[in-house]
């Protein structure tokens, strides 16, 4: 889902924003003025649009944006990355200590942390926990490679026999995972990883109770049984968590509530009870937060120019700079997407400059490279490598052998929200017009899409991506390697050399030296990864001007400007 050194902080980057797009409303305050003092506890309510419903209410077993913003809600993780970005600080811990070689993190637990059921959070807790999500049977997509690439003995992850219970225990049992007492967790790692502080801070790495697990499914359950392992996700009553909030009610394709975990460490959040929307329809979310139905919404692209010229939406809107970046995923097993020539072409075949501004209305930035503006490892000089050239477009496929017809068998799938609509009905008309191919979009719902990506079940998908999970550009070359093949790698675009210069940086510890082999790097993905750059994303939201407090980030979670810091926003008087 979601990559920084030395730092640029979010507010800066917002203010760049702001001097190049004066048309939208931009701030660092979630709502606007005019609103003083917080409302009653019992108008502490924040209705919100999360747009698609997650796969799993088990953080360990979602990926993406908008599964994170239910499960950092109701889980937390060990540490927090600081409102700019510089560095991590403590959060279901106190702090850490890492030993002289590098390669030993230790975790001091807070000792008043609680369960949303009133029991503490013990250390033993946190090693079930990296298990369940470590265990290869469950096959969590945030594992590879955060994880498995990091902790002693995850290596072999890839190995396992997931059928076999004994394979998959001594693997579970040889992870570098310990609980030396019930206030300290501890992790030995394969190597030096000058990064491991920030995968840290994923909302994936939490506790689990091995009592809850195990009440939930009936008794004990076998390592190999997926099943079983997750019955505990399945029913509000039984996600008990280590966060802020618990879930209250869960209505399937409707919405999430969340009430607070009356035993939090930090003291009650402010805002009382919190819904989560799965509008899909971006029409209907407006019209809900026109009719103040919804306190917060990301503006659909369809709805720009409406928000831009009323009087009082214009007022409420916020541009938000995303350390994100857009794609298309080309599948490399199909032919003729298998050619990388095929690949160029299609690539330099959109008009970004058009997307971003005619069609996306200056929500987003025109962009050909891989990591985004604002974040270290940002190079422009490699633009040109995917550039807008329709002549050179159109050579690139007659040097592959490949005609237009034969490019017009393709299907496009498209996630049947707005936006992602809007965007490929442009994209599937720059390749009609640019190179003469007829490719049409395969309009599904979200959960077929993520489900048929993950079995390489399409040709071209988009727009695809990635939000930074932490601000470290090592988390986005991973995306890539030829282990996350059917997990990230959508596409399983294979790279001559890849995964040993990745390796090679991540185990470094000078940063700057590291740097230098991720340059070599995103160079080789530009070139040759299966995947055309589109655009950075630019999150344009509407926000009620009594929604105070919030702190933002350029690595909040998806429409949901504040969501790392949640505890003191509230509802202001209104």
């Amino acid at each position: 889902m979601l990559g920084h050194n030395p730092r640029k902080t979010a507010r800066s980057v917002a203010v760049g924003v702001c001097a190049v797009l004066m048309a939208f409303a931009c701030g660092n305050n979630g709502g606007g003025s005019g609103a003083t003092g917080e409302a009653p506890a019992d108008q502490q309510m924040l209705r919100l649009n999360d747009g698609t419903e997650p796969n799993s209410e088990d953080p360990t077993q979602q990926t993406y944006s908008y599964e994170a913003s239910i499960g950092r809600r109701t889980f937390e993780s060990l540490l927090l990355p600081k409102p700019d970005l510089t560095d991590v600080q403590g959060a279901a811990a106190t702090g850490y200590d890492v030993s002289s070689d590098g390669m030993t993190y230790t975790f001091h637990l807070r000792p008043d942390a609680k369960w949303s059921d009133g029991k503490p959070v013990v250390a033993a807790d946190w090693v079930y926990g990296f298990k369940h999500l470590l265990n290869p049977a469950l096959a969590a997509g945030y594992v590879d490679p955060f994880f498995d690439g990091t902790i002693a003995g995850g290596e072999k992850y890839a190995d396992v026999d997931v059928k076999s219970a004994s394979a998959v225990d001594a693997f579970l049992n040889g992870l570098g995972l310990s609980a030396p007492d019930d206030h300290t967790f501890q992790v030995k790692l394969q190597a030096p990883s000058a990064y491991f502080k920030w995968v840290m801070t994923l909302w994936v790495a939490v506790p689990i109770r091995k009592d809850v697990v195990e009440a939930a499914a009936g008794g004990p359950v076998s390592s190999t049984d997926a099943t079983k392992a997750e019955a505990w996700a399945n029913d509000p009553k039984t996600i008990i968590g280590n966060g802020m909030y618990k879930i209250s009610e869960a209505v399937a394709k409707d919405h999430i509530t969340v009430v607070p975990n009356t035993g939090y460490w930090a003291g009650q959040p402010k805002i009382q009870k919190v819904i989560y929307y799965f509008i899909t329809d971006a029409n209907t979310a407006f019209a809900k937060y026109r009719t103040g139905d919804l306190d917060m919404l990301n503006v659909s692209t369809a709805n720009v120019d409406t928000v831009r010229n009323d009087p009082k939406l214009s007022k409420e809107a916020r541009l938000y700079d995303r350390l994100s970046t857009s794609w298309m995923s080309y599948n490399t097993k199909k032919t003729p997407l298998d050619n990388v020539k095929v690949q160029q072409a299609l690539s330099k075949s959109i008009d970004r400059d058009k997307l971003a501004n005619n069609v996306l209305h200056g929500t987003v930035r025109a962009f050909s490279t891989f990591i985004p503006k604002g974040m270290p490892g940002y190079d422009n000089g490699l633009a040109d490598t995917q550039k807008f050239d329709p002549a050179a477009a159109k050579k690139l496929l007659q040097d592959a052998g490949v005609t237009p017809a034969q490019l017009s068998q393709l299907k496009l799938l498209t996630r049947d929200n707005t936006n992602n609509k809007t965007t490929n009905e442009f994209i599937s008309a720059q390749w009609k017009e640019n190179l003469g191919a007829d490719i049409q979009l395969e309009v599904i719902d979200s959960k077929t899409v993520t489900s048929r990506i993950r079995k390489a079940q399409f040709d071209i998908y988009g727009p695809d991506g990635w939000i930074a999970d932490y601000p470290d550009q090592q988390d986005w070359y991973d995306i890539f390697i030829s282990s996350a093949c059917h997990n990230l790698n959508w596409g399983c675009a294979t790279l001559t050399g890849y995964d040993d210069l990745i390796k090679k940086a991540d185990a470094t510890k000078s940063d700057s030296d590291r740097n230098k082999s991720y340059a070599q790097a995103q160079k080789q993905v530009l070139e040759s990864a299966g995947v055309g750059l589109l655009y950075q994303s630019l999150e344009y939201n509407v926000v009620k001007p009594y929604v105070q407090g919030s702190k933002i980030t350029a690595i909040d979670d998806q429409y949901l400007p504040g969501d790392l810091y949640f505890h003191d926003i509230f509802i202001a008087k209104h």
